[in-house]
């Protein structure tokens, strides 16, 4: 009896757990993204760059291409690790800052890239969470892609400017392989960087 009543007791626990992950859309929440390790990895000499209307700024590798964005969203720009990845495929690794002007809160824009992506037939959401860059409170989600015949692992924070209409994506891409996670983990270094200007 005692021993069916432990069993019992296991069951509940286990189930009580369980119940109390959090979704957001259907998306498991998870800490897998805030549990990198601190491995280190020699990105070589770094830059702290901002966008010209100064609004952000992030640390980036002094070697890699980076790229400048104007569209009809605010300045963006894409770091990647070209020359190095030329001879190399599987070492791809790539950065990129987008902002966006919404009225959205964080969770509702949020929701919203939630559902666009889960209609992307070429997309497919892994997990997501929550993150704090800077004080600021964000959150990412980890998916998986196909570019030019080729599986992409990404992440990508959310973060919202408290003080304006600005939204900021931070995303991280690399080639799939067996420590896919390790390399998405030493960009995170770089995302962590991220810095909104001008925040008291």
């Amino acid at each position: 009896m005692a021993k069916n009543l432990f069993y019992i007791i296991c069951l509940l626990l286990i189930s009580a757990k369980c119940a109390h992950v959090e979704r957001i859309e259907g998306v498991r929440f998870s800490d897998a993204y805030n549990s990198c390790s601190d491995e280190s990895y020699d990105f070589g000499e770094i830059i702290t760059i901002g966008d010209p209307g100064d609004k952000f700024m992030i640390s980036l590798p002094y070697e890699w291409v980076i790229q400048e964005t104007y569209s009809d969203t605010l300045y963006g720009m894409i770091a990647t690790n070209h020359y190095e990845s030329r001879a190399q495929p599987e070492t791809f690794m790539l950065i990129s800052v987008t902002g966006y002007q919404t009225a959205d809160s964080l969770m509702a824009y949020f929701k919203k890239e939630v559902n666009a992506f889960k209609k992307d037939r070429k997309m497919r959401i892994e997990e997501a969470g929550r993150i704090t860059i800077k004080d600021q409170p964000g959150l990412w989600l980890k998916f998986k892609s196909k570019e030019s015949g080729v599986d992409v692992m990404s992440v990508v924070v959310y973060l919202k400017n408290p003080e304006k209409d600005e939204i900021y994506l931070i995303q991280t891409s690399v080639y799939l392989s067996d420590n896919y996670m390790n390399k998405l983990c030493y960009l995170k270094r770089l995302v962590t960087s991220f810095e909104i200007v001008g925040l008291e």
